[in-house]
This record gives C-alpha cells, sequence and structure tokens, in this order.
C-alpha cells in the first residue's frame, strides 16, 4: 500500500506539474527579454514581464496545469486506493469462504458420522425390545414412541421357568443416545437381580436401586414400575413396586371403569439403601392393565391444561367400552393423547403396555 502511494499518478502529476511551473515562467521571460531588448540581465526580465500581460497568462498556465494534475492525480490515486480496498476485501471474503465451506465440510461430516451412530442405535434399541410372551392365560402387546430415533424408556417381559412373567417398565432421565446408553446398562442390571428377585417385586427394586447407585453416573437415575404376573388356579394376580414411575392403570371388565393402584416409591438411582412398598392386585377374566411411561400423562393441550392421571383414565375407559382389541385400545389411547395435544409437539418419549387377562 505504502509503495502504491509513493507511486501514485497523483505524486507523479503534482511533481511535474509544480517543475514545469517553476521552469516554464523562467524560460519564456528569458526567451521574451532576449527578442525585445537583446539583453538577458534583471531590469530587461522585469520590464518584459511588466509591458506584457499576455506573459502573465502563459507563465500561470503551468500552475493552473500542476493544480489540475493534482486534481486529477488524488481522483486516480483514490480510485487506486478503493481498488486495493476492495481486493483486499474481496481477498479477505474469498478467505472466509473457503474457511466456511471447509468447516461445512467438517460438520457435514460430523453430522453424517453421528447419524450413522444414531442409525446403529436406533437398531440396537430395536432389536433390544422384547419379543412378547405367547401365553393362554394373557395377551400382551406394546408401544413404543421415542421422542427422537432413541430414547430412554425401557420394558422387560421374561416368562420366568418358575412359572408367571417378569415385567419391568422404565424411563430413565433424559433423552437420545445418552439416555438409550443407560437403558442398555439398567437391563443388563434388571437381568441380573431378576435371577434371584422375579418373583419379588419390592426386594427386586431395592436391589435394583443399590445397583443403579453403584454403576450409574452421576445425575442420571430412572422412575421404573416392576411387577410379577402370576396365575394359579384361573386366577391372576399382579404384585408391584414402583419407583417414581405413574401408577398402573387397571380396567376392570365387570365394574367397566379404570383403577389407578397408589403406592410410595422414591424414583431409582437418587438415594441409597432405599426400602420400596408392594402391593397386590387380583385380576379377572377381560381385566387389561396398561403400564405407561410418564410421557403419556404430561401431556398439554393449547390452554396449557394438563391431560394427567385422570384425563389418562377417561381415554381408557373409553377405549374399553367401545370394545376394541388390546392393539386397537393401544392405538385408540395414543390417537386420542395425541388429540388433546391439539398438534403441540410432544416433549418425551413414551411407551404403553398393556396386558390382557384370558
Amino acid at each position: 500500500m505504502k509503495n502504491i502511494l509513493w507511486k501514485s499518478t497523483k505524486n507523479q502529476y503534482t511533481v511535474l506539474g509544480v517543475s514545469f511551473g517553476f521552469l516554464f515562467p523562467i524560460f519564456s521571460t528569458l526567451v521574451e527579454s532576449w527578442s525585445k531588448y537583446g539583453l538577458i540581465d534583471f531590469p530587461s526580465l522585469v520590464l518584459t514581464q511588466t509591458s506584457n500581460p499576455l506573459l502573465w497568462v502563459i507563465n500561470s498556465a503551468p500552475f493552473f496545469l500542476g493544480l489540475f494534475a493534482r486534481v486529477a492525480g488524488s481522483k486516480q490515486e483514490t480510485a487506486e486506493i478503493v481498488n486495493v480496498k476492495v481486493q483486499e476485501i474481496n481477498n479477505s471474503l474469498r478467505e472466509e469462504n473457503e474457511a466456511r465451506k471447509s468447516m461445512e465440510n467438517k460438520l457435514k461430516e460430523m453430522i453424517a458420522v453421528y447419524s450413522e451412530d444414531l442409525e446403529s442405535a436406533k437398531l440396537i434399541q430395536e432389536f433390544s425390545l422384547p419379543e412378547l410372551p405367547n401365553i393362554k392365560e394373557c395377551k400382551f402387546s406394546f408401544k413404543y414412541l421415542p421422542l427422537n430415533l432413541v430414547g430412554g424408556d425401557l420394558m422387560s417381559i421374561v416368562k420366568l421357568k418358575e412359572g408367571g412373567i417378569s415385567i419391568l417398565v422404565g424411563d430413565v432421565v433424559g433423552h437420545g443416545i445418552s439416555a438409550a446408553l443407560i437403558t442398555s446398562l439398567v437391563k443388563v442390571l434388571s437381568n441380573k437381580i431378576c435371577r434371584v428377585y422375579a418373583t419379588n417385586p419390592r426386594e427386586y427394586l431395592n436391589h435394583l436401586n443399590q445397583e443403579v447407585n453403584k454403576y450409574l453416573p452421576q445425575d442420571y437415575y430412572l422412575t421404573a414400575i416392576y411387577g410379577y404376573l402370576n396365575f394359579i388356579d384361573n386366577k391372576a394376580t399382579f404384585n408391584f413396586s414402583r419407583g417414581g414411575h405413574p401408577y398402573p392403570f387397571v380396567y376392570s371388565s365387570v365394574k367397566k371403569e379404570t383403577t389407578i393402584y397408589e403406592i410410595p416409591g422414591t424414583p431409582i438411582g437418587l438415594l441409597e439403601n432405599l426400602s420400596y412398598s408392594e402391593q397386590t392386585i387380583n385380576l379377572d377374566s377381560g381385566d387389561r392393565v396398561y403400564l405407561i411411561t410418564d410421557g403419556f400423562i404430561e401431556i398439554y393441550n393449547q390452554s396449557k391444561k394438563l391431560l394427567g392421571v385422570s384425563g389418562l383414565s377417561k381415554i381408557i375407559s373409553e377405549a374399553n367400552t367401545k370394545h376394541l382389541n388390546l392393539d386397537e385400545s393401544i392405538d385408540f389411547i395414543i390417537k386420542e393423547t395425541k388429540k388433546y395435544a391439539d398438534n403441540i409437539d410432544a416433549t418425551d418419549d413414551r411407551l404403553i403396555l398393556g396386558m390382557e387377562i384370558l
């Protein structure tokens, strides 16, 4: 930039104009004095200069030329400076554009890797969902609606060799891949505990809480409900314990109403050495039990009114009075809860498990 200013057209014009402006008057006066008086001395030069007004115009012309040159040079220099600055800005923009493209390419690569990992996690989580047992005493059905491709809700259903069915429904705090990974760890711990305490829900949750406190990272915990469904002499019983999880919803085919069975319970992994409660539900043929995660009750409508336990109970009762089969009743519950939300996007994973005593 300094080099350009030093060699600028403006400075070149100015130097030439000023130099010529000094030399030309002297030279023209000398010539005029010699031609008129045959002398070149101070008196003749003064006389020549004062006796010829046109000579003033001729002699001043180079100064005006120098002034014009300076003005023209200023405009030329300004144009050159502007061109240089424009070039610098263009170069800067080009570098920024290249850096942005490089960053975009890196982000695309990262997103591609993340998407592949997410798809893999989704496949793993879908594969880890249990196969529903096929038994003559009970029919099972469930739907899992994660908020993202993967979620933090979990379910385990195991047909026990000693008879009966072991059932776990849980909800790890959070969403996405991290919550999905925690569900995998919880399932491993659950399978370990299930070998010893499958028929004893209270002890099952006591030990699950101990294991979760031992192995889960800090700030992670889960709500869970664990039940043992047993069949004796054409009668079914559902013994369950809960740790901060939504209560079971039981629809009675005789009373034609939905009942919520409430027992206390602290979320799993918050405190060590907790002792959980246990309750038994007697079930008759045609009765249905629905276990959910809180994504089915923590639903708000456009008026910001919570659906809640009572709202879901009404939907479950309505589904069962329509004489729908178990699968259809779950589809109806999902449709009606979405309808209640009135196009407001879900904010949590949702899982619902239905059991019908045959």
